[in-house]
Order: C-alpha cells, then sequence, then structure tokens
C-alpha cells in the first residue's frame, strides 16, 4: 500500500485530529485527518479536491511502464506536502467566511495562531517542494505524452495549476487568517 494509499484510506475515516505513526509505508508522523489541532475544519470543496487528486494519483502509480513509476514519485514527494498542508494550511481556511462576515474572535480562532505562523515560517520550504514536485509532474507529463496517455498529462498538468492556485491564493489567505486574527483581537 503506498503513502497516498493510506492517506486516502485515513482520510476516510471518521476521527479528526488522531494522531498516526504509519511504519513501513514511507510517511511517518502525525496526520491530522479532516481538521486542524484547533478543531478549524478544512473547507470541504479543498479537502474533496485534495481527496480527489490522493485517488488520481493513486490510480496512476498503478499503470505499468514509465508513467506509474514517473507516477510513483509525485506521490513520494507529493503525499508528505499534503499532509502538512491539511496540518497547517488548510484549517485556517475554514475561518474565512467567519471572518468576513465580521465575526468576534473566538478561542477557536484564537487556537488557529500558531497553523498560521507555522505556515509564515515553513512558506519557503513548502515552496521548493512544490518546484520539486513540478519537477516530478513534468517528467510524469513527459513519460505519459511518450506512452501515449493523455489522461495522465492532465493529471499533471491539473496537480501544477493546483499548485500554483496553492502559491497564489491558499497559502497567502491562510497567512491573512492569522493577521486578522491578530488585529481584531487587538481591538
Amino acid at each position: 500500500m503506498s503513502p497516498v494509499h493510506v492517506h486516502l484510506l485515513l482520510n476516510h475515516v471518521p476521527v479528526i485530529g488522531t494522531l498516526v505513526s504509519i511504519a513501513g509505508f514511507g510517511l511517518a508522523g502525525a496526520l491530522v485527518v479532516g481538521a486542524g489541532r484547533s478543531g478549524t475544519r478544512i473547507p470541504e470543496p479543498i479537502r474533496i479536491e485534495h481527496a480527489e487528486l490522493h485517488e488520481e494519483l493513486a490510480a496512476a502509480t498503478r499503470v505499468p511502464g514509465r508513467v506509474g513509476t514517473a507516477a510513483r514519485e509525485v506521490a513520494r514527494l507529493l503525499d508528505p506536502h499534503f499532509v502538512r498542508e491539511e496540518q497547517i494550511a488548510l484549517p485556517p481556511l475554514g475561518l474565512l467566511q467567519a471572518l468576513a462576515r465580521g465575526d468576534a474572535v473566538t478561542a477557536e480562532m484564537t487556537a488557529a495562531l500558531p497553523m498560521t505562523d507555522t505556515l509564515a515560517d515553513e512558506l519557503p520550504s513548502m515552496l521548493r517542494e512544490h518546484e520539486r514536485i513540478k519537477t516530478a509532474l513534468a517528467a510524469l507529463a513527459a513519460a505519459a505524452r511518450s506512452e501515449r496517455r493523455p489522461e495522465y498529462v492532465a493529471l499533471a498538468e491539473k496537480i501544477s495549476v493546483h499548485a500554483q492556485m496553492e502559491e497564489e491564493v491558499t497559502y497567502p489567505a491562510a497567512i491573512l487568517v492569522g493577521e486578522v486574527i491578530r488585529m481584531r483581537r487587538g481591538r
């Protein structure tokens, strides 16, 4: 079972905040399923998109030949990256609607600050990981083109666009959630 399969399986477990150590699968450490440490929920559309990308990539890892080999390399790089995003970058986005409405800062909101601070600190390494993932995606697309598998070219492009969305929207929005909470808390 690949790390992608393990993550997909655990993503459907209805235990929020469970810490899981998975030995022998190349994935060790904390895996937070569905929510951040504060209980802040990952917005459902983002959670669904991550699950779909995992599912499609998992299918690609089972393809024989160069496509499967390249897909396994993408999965090796992407899986721990997605896990980290689900721990620190995505849960704060669950607060966007409340903050946009002007709701008062709650303890739950304040509890998201360690996540947004960690994301801000780890942002340079997260962006470096994106570069490595994009390189692996280019190799997947090249392999898929050479083996005439356009569906995996499309998958590589889809994941690349997802990474660009994170760089330009998701990560900055999550960091701004922390800044808005601090600003409103200081009033």
